[in-house]
C-alpha cells in the first residue's frame, strides 16, 4: 500500500475513533471539551473527515494530523470507562464538586504541565532523528496533541468552574 494510502487510512481510522470513543464517552455530549465540537456536532464531523486527504498533498503533513488524531481516541477509550458506569450526568456532577473545592489555575496549570511532557517526549525525535522528516512530524503531532489537549482541557475547566461558580 502506498505511503499516502496508509496514511489517509490511519487518519480515517483515528477520526473515526475520535468521533465514535467521544459518541461512546459523552453521547449528549455534556463532558465534550472542545466548545466548537459541542455546538456544531455534525459540521465538525463531517469536516474532521476532510483531513484523511492531506497525506496526498504532503506525506510529512499526513503524519502530523494523524498522530493526535490516534491519540485523542486513545485518551477518550482510556476515560470512557467511567463516564459509561457513572452516566454522565453524574460524572459532570462530580466535575462540579471538584471544581466547587478546587481551583482554576490548579487545574489548567497542571494540564498545561502535562502538555509540557508531551512536547519533551517529542523532543526526544527531534534531537535523535533531526534529519528525518518522517520523525519530525511525527513530534510535531506529538507536541501538537499536548497543545490541543490544553487547549480543549482548558476550555473544559473554565466551563465547569464557572458552572460551580453559579451553583447554589
Amino acid at each position: 500500500m502506498p505511503v499516502d494510502h496508509g496514511l489517509a487510512l490511519l487518519i480515517f481510522i483515528g477520526r473515526l475513533g475520535d468521533a465514535w470513543s467521544t459518541h461512546f464517552l459523552t453521547p449528549t455530549r455534556v463532558l465534550e471539551a472542545n466548545p466548537i465540537a459541542r455546538r456544531y456536532k455534525r459540521l465538525t464531523f463531517a469536516l474532521g473527515f476532510l483531513l484523511c486527504g492531506v497525506p496526498y498533498f504532503d506525506v510529512n503533513l499526513g503524519v502530523m494530523v494523524a498522530v493526535p488524531l490516534l491519540l485523542v481516541t486513545a485518551s477518550n477509550l482510556g476515560r470512557a470507562w467511567l463516564a459509561r458506569v457513572l452516566g454522565e450526568r453524574e460524572m459532570e456532577a462530580l466535575y462540579l464538586r471538584a471544581a466547587s473545592r478546587g481551583k482554576l489555575g490548579m487545574a489548567v496549570g497542571l494540564v498545561w504541565g502535562a502538555a509540557l511532557f508531551f512536547a519533551l517526549a517529542a523532543s526526544i525525535l527531534w534531537w535523535l532523528a533531526p534529519d528525518d522528516a518522517i520523525a519530525w512530524h511525527f513530534a510535531v503531532g506529538l507536541a501538537l496533541y499536548g497543545f490541543l489537549f490544553a487547549v480543549h482541557a482548558s476550555f473544559a475547566f473554565e466551563s465547569i468552574f464557572r458552572k460551580a461558580r453559579e451553583r447554589p
